[in-house]
């Protein structure tokens, strides 16, 4: 069984540009990556924080029970591949409090069978005839973001493609299913879906000078070695050797492959920091929920407070796990407040409770604390759901049992 594959994306807005990460060589040339952000194909999706994913519709019904497998995919790959990108608050498709909606639709698949009788002549000159089958499966499908308010199209991206499976009938070989093979042209479209709605950096190759002038050996050697140095990343002793063949065989081509070393590291650095402003600029309730956290405990709490960060019983308790992580992390690095030990025993043995019954006091969580050194108990836990979603925090002052302080954020 042979299975030819050919895809190809129609982008309905801006261009794409394809482009090779890291350091490559074309031919003998030694190339530098120079990088850049690439805004996303679908305009206006930095105005997107909460966004809803609708599944994919097949309007035209086309395709029979193929179709409506090949969409099922289609919404279930969507929705793993946004979610990935960690750039949104992912909530429900009808949420009214949602910035955007992401849709799909399926608009085209189509599955062809055909056989070609075919002949050979085997060693001892007899005729052999034999059948080759082939499968052709051709699928076209749309997707793009909708603003939640306005109802009006951010932006559409249509895919389409093929792809063949081929089948001879003297080896007992079977054809890809048809299913199979329309999977295999969603998941090479949806490669490229990340760029189609957020920021990605991406680089293009600029190729070394080669030096035509300069004809000492001892300039050439050590100019084969720069490049050697540049091909393995080390960028800084690469400039610093072409500089010094520049210095002292007068090589054109060895100052101007310094200068080019030198762009491809403020690309990496210009890039990394406008990565960096976007994301600062859509910062997620999450990371604004931990900052809110972080300033109460600070505001409240006297420099130098030991306190015990606990989490209760909740409903999404991977969310709330990275997030305490995430506090934790902020408060012991701003040294201010003293955390105990997240993998003290006790703690972990009272959270264990919290997590299958809930049934555990407050006053047993203070009497923990006592034991463990704590001044005030920090506990977290998630109510709500998708936009309603709240990071709720308590105080507890360990001394008198009381309720210190008692918030909460969205998340």
């Amino acid at each position: 069984m042979r299975t030819k594959i050919k895809s190809f994306g129609i982008i309905t807005i801006g261009a794409a540009i394809t482009l090779i990460w890291g350091l490559s060589l074309t031919g003998c040339a030694t190339t530098v990556p120079i990088k850049s952000v690439r805004m996303p194909t679908i305009q206006g999706m930095d105005t997107v924080k909460k966004l809803g994913i609708k599944d994919f519709e097949n309007k035209s019904g086309v395709g029979g029970a193929l179709a409506t497998q090949l969409t099922q995919y289609l919404t279930d790959q969507t929705k793993q591949k946004v979610t990935a990108t960690g750039k949104f608050t992912m909530v429900a498709a009808n949420d009214p409090n949602a910035d955007g909606v992401f849709f799909g639709e399926l608009r085209s698949i189509l599955s062809q069978d055909s056989q070609e009788q075919r002949s050979t002549t085997d060693k001892s000159g007899n005729t052999v005839n034999y059948v080759v089958s082939t499968r052709k499966v051709s699928v076209s499908f749309v997707y793009g973001v909708k603003n939640s308010r306005t109802g009006m199209e951010l932006g559409v991206v249509n895919k389409q493609g093929s792809t063949s499976s081929s089948s001879d009938s003297r080896w007992g070989s079977e054809l890809t299913d048809s299913l199979s093979l329309a999977r295999s042209i969603v998941n090479s479209q949806l490669k490229s879906l990340e760029r189609d709605i957020v920021p990605t950096v991406v680089s293009s190759n600029k190729t070394l000078m080669e030096e035509k002038v300069v004809k000492d050996k001892t300039a050439k050697a050590l100019l084969k070695q720069a490049a050697t140095l540049v091909k393995s990343g080390n960028y800084d002793e690469a400039i610093k050797q072409y500089e010094e063949i520049a210095e002292k065989y007068g090589s054109v081509a060895a100052r101007t492959n310094a200068g080019i070393i030198r762009e491809a590291i403020a690309s990496d650095i210009a890039a990394s920091a406008q990565m960096a402003q976007l994301d600062s600029e859509r910062s997620g309730a999450t990371d604004k929920a931990v900052k809110s956290t972080v300033d109460t405990l600070n505001a409240k709490l006297p420099p130098g407070t030991i306190i015990m960060i606990m989490k209760q019983q909740s409903s999404e308790l991977n969310m709330l796990n990275d997030v305490m992580d995430q506090i934790t992390t902020a408060v012991v690095q701003a040294n201010r407040l003293k955390v105990v030990d997240r993998q003290n025993q006790s703690l972990i043995a009272a959270e264990q409770k919290f997590q299958l019954s809930g049934d555990v006091s407050d006053n047993t969580i203070v009497s923990i604390g006592k034991q463990l050194g704590a001044k005030y108990i920090v506990l977290f836990w998630i109510s709500g759901v998708s936009s309603s979603r709240r990071l709720n925090l308590r105080i507890l002052n360990v001394e008198t049992g009381q309720i210190a302080d008692q918030s909460n954020f969205e998340i």
